[in-house]
């Protein structure tokens, strides 16, 4: 039972509703209060701002400047190895093809083999180093580049080695390249100088003088040497091409580029059924005996 409420004293329910807007008149005061400090505290932080120095504005705008130089930074840098991730863990951009040039005398086939396990290896992880130790078997191949071509190709590009002079190894003719390595038999159609030695072509002193002279000569008159004899490094004679049996008395490994354009010349101006040798031992003097 509700006790009346006494003279001069609200009722309940008007005693509650008054509550109820006193409460909100407050949080709304506390409200505008709180507006208030932060516009005062704005203000004051401007009028300090007007108030400092030129070098503390300078300081000022740049660690501003800082500021926004390392979040783009690290932005950047976040990306980037976004990036690599991508690149690397995701099959973006995987081997999927391999692509061979520059062979001659060995078989793609056999290159391709040792090859296969680049298939599939994205191409920033394609290791040089890997492919040298795949390729080394084969004696043939003198240098090597491994090119990506994004997104999915991988281009190797093989240099062989290429022969200079024919050397006979127990009655049969071998190719030999300039660093002494053997390339194969030699057939009718090799138009390279016989070179006679003792021992093994790396180990030889005469094959080492003989190569220096080949190539230190224009590259078109090797196919018109019939042979090389290199007795020591000062004693080095050759024999042209042709039944003349033009001969060449090179002499030593000194000023060969004087000598090859000194024996260029004279071979130009004599015919070839002369049968005479040319003497370029000393390139200043150089004589023609007939």
């Amino acid at each position: 039972m509700k006790r009346p409420a006494r003279p001069g004293q609200p009722a309940p329910a008007s005693i509650k509703q008054q509550r109820k807007t006193r409460d909100k008149k407050n949080r709304v005061e506390a409200k505008r209060l709180e507006a208030r400090n932060r516009t005062a505290k704005r203000t004051r932080l401007t009028k300090v701002t007007q108030k400092l120095s030129p070098e503390a504005k300078r300081f000022q705008a740049y660690s501003r400047r800082r500021r926004i130089t390392i979040s783009i930074t690290v932005g950047s840098f976040s990306a980037l190895l976004a990036l690599v991730a991508a690149t690397v863990f995701t099959p973006l951009l995987a081997v999927e093809s391999i692509e061979i040039k520059g062979l001659d005398r060995i078989p793609e086939k056999a290159i391709r083999k040792v090859l296969e396990k680049q298939l599939g290896k994205p191409l920033p992880l394609v290791n040089s180093d890997e492919i040298a130790v795949d390729l080394e078997r084969f004696a043939l191949i003198e240098s090597f580049a491994a090119i990506s071509q994004p997104p999915h190709s991988l281009q190797v590009r093989i240099r062989e080695r290429q022969p200079i002079v024919i050397v006979y190894n127990s009655g049969q003719p071998y190719l030999y390249d300039p660093a002494g390595v053997q390339l194969g038999r030699a057939s009718a159609n090799d138009k390279y100088p016989i070179l006679t030695i003792t021992g093994a072509a790396k180990n030889s002193a005469e094959f080492k003088a003989a190569i220096d002279v080949l190539l230190a000569l224009p590259a078109s008159l090797l196919p018109k040497l019939s042979s090389i004899d290199a007795k020591s490094k000062d004693n080095v004679s050759m024999q042209l091409r042709g039944y003349a049996g033009q001969k060449i008395i090179w002499g030593d490994g000194s000023q060969s580029a004087l000598k090859s354009k000194v024996l260029a010349a004279l071979i130009k101006n004599q015919k070839r059924t002369d049968r005479v040798t040319f003497d370029v031992s000393s390139p200043t003097t150089p004589v023609v005996k007939y």
